[in-house]
């Protein structure tokens, strides 16, 4: 039997048909490795590759030159057609096996008590919301039970294959806040509330706030939290306008939010971390690697990537400058690194100046 992945629950079972669908897309994802082998040493090999140095940021330039240079191979156009299909695929089958065994999975997928999620209402909800991220059949909450669906299903099925120990990253995040002491902690975009388990662990006598704008995300976060016996305050709003009081948290942490947000919404939401920090308190936002720190073809991969994977605020995300925005946003202290393979996650650690003294 295949070991549970972390911070996967054990007694999620699927009948045969569904854990065998998701798992074929699994196999023909993996399948796609030899002709992508074929299509870096192509990338690689070629003069724009060549040409992408240190410090880069032109993506659009080598985006440009190497689709001209792959355009006709059989080996990208088989690549490109089948991941496509393969994404497609993904919630329609991760919710054909839930319903499969929804009597038997439905107990492990609600939450306990969810009036105790507060909620802004559907006027805070911004209108990059309804933009179906990755490709997700309807959003965010485009099922009822979407955030099990995805945590338990897609991600134990076809992300955990496809990229390994996908959780370890967000307990590296959680362990490198600067302090040990924090009392009060907002995870903003918390989700199915995988990071925010990070943090409970790291900070277990803080009182975690966990922010999202997925109602399925939230409940299922709420299930996770109570069957290990915690409690978070769980809000439904968006990450730059929370509602919140000010000064409240000693730490306002994010794991891969940045990304999906357009622009403007980036900015506001430094804002609001800073609104959100007690004087001294500390920012720690993860997110994808920039172009700049990234090889020539991982650079153009990520951008292909976003394109094709439905992340229209990937390419933004990924040529910000997210230390000045954090020092425009009043942050102090400023530095960002990158915490993995290919400087992914890519970190911005800052600082709320405390009050001068009287």
């Amino acid at each position: 039997m295949t070991a549970v992945p972390d911070g996967m629950n054990p007694a999620v079972l699927l009948e045969q048909r569904g854990r065998a669908e998701l798992e074929f897309l699994a196999g023909a994802r993996a399948a796609l490795a030899p002709l992508r082998a074929r299509v870096r040493a192509r990338v690689e090999a070629s003069p724009q590759a060549a040409g992408w140095g240190e410090d880069e940021t032109d993506i659009v330039r080598l985006r440009e030159a190497v689709d001209a240079e792959l355009a006709g191979t059989p080996e990208q156009a088989v690549v490109g057609a089948a991941l496509r299909w393969n994404r497609r695929m993904l919630t329609p089958r991760a919710e054909d096996a839930f319903a499969a065994r929804r009597e038997a999975l439905a107990g492990f997928a609600s939450a306990p008590d969810p009036d105790a999620i507060a909620d802004r209402g559907d006027e805070a909800v911004p209108r990059y919301w309804k933009y179906e991220f990755h490709g997700t059949r309807g959003g965010w909450d485009g099922h009822e039970h979407m955030g099990f669906v995805h945590h338990e299903l897609v991600y134990r099925h076809l992300l955990v294959p496809a990229y390994g120990d996908i959780f370890a990253q967000r307990a590296k995040v959680a362990d490198a806040a600067p302090r040990e002491d924090y009392t009060a902690v907002c995870d903003l975009g918390c989700g199915t509330g995988q990071y925010t388990l990070k943090l409970a662990e790291r900070y277990p006598a803080a009182r975690i706030t966990g922010v999202d704008l997925s109602a399925a995300s939230l409940r299922y976060a709420q299930r996770r939290a109570a069957d290990r016996g915690l409690r978070w305050d769980l809000l439904r709003a968006p990450a730059e306008d929370t509602g919140l009081p000010a000064g409240g948290h000693d730490l306002v942490t994010s794991f891969i939010l940045l990304h999906e947000l357009p622009p403007h919404a980036v900015e506001k939401v430094f804002a609001e971390a800073f609104r959100l920090l007690r004087p001294g308190g500390d920012l720690v936002f993860s997110d994808v690697a920039p172009y700049r720190r990234r090889g020539a073809y991982q650079a153009w991969l990520d951008d292909w990537d976003a394109e094709h994977g439905h992340e229209p605020w990937w390419r933004p995300a990924a040529q910000a400058d997210l230390a000045a925005v954090a020092e425009a946003a009043g942050f102090t202290g400023v530095r960002q690194e990158g915490m993995g393979p290919g400087s992914y996650p890519w970190v911005t650690f800052a600082r709320r100046p405390a009050e001068p003294r009287s």
